[in-house]
């Protein structure tokens, strides 16, 4: 496994793992306002992870990969919440 996709894989986790909560424990009028702050969260997150490597080659594109695949997650999160709420 690359070193790009063994630092993104665990934000996505976490990112998946927190929409899904969201989606079960939060009510559903209060969803739009908490997946930005997932987004936030996986941000900062992966900034923690980047800056932690010994390596810094590739910092930018590990850190783009990260926050792309952070976009795409919640991007269908909002479309599955959307759906599940009716509109």
């Amino acid at each position: 496994m690359s070193r790009t996709i063994a630092t993104a894989l665990p934000v996505w986790v976490v990112v998946a793992g927190a929409a899904v909560a969201v989606a079960l424990l939060v009510p559903r009028d209060q969803w739009w306002g908490i997946l930005p702050v997932i987004a936030a969260g996986a941000t900062l997150l992966t900034f923690v992870i980047q800056v932690s490597l010994q390596s810094k080659d590739g910092l930018v594109t590990r850190m783009l990969v990260t926050v792309s695949g952070v976009f795409v997650l919640l991007a269908a999160a909002s479309l599955i919440t959307l759906l599940l709420a009716g509109f």
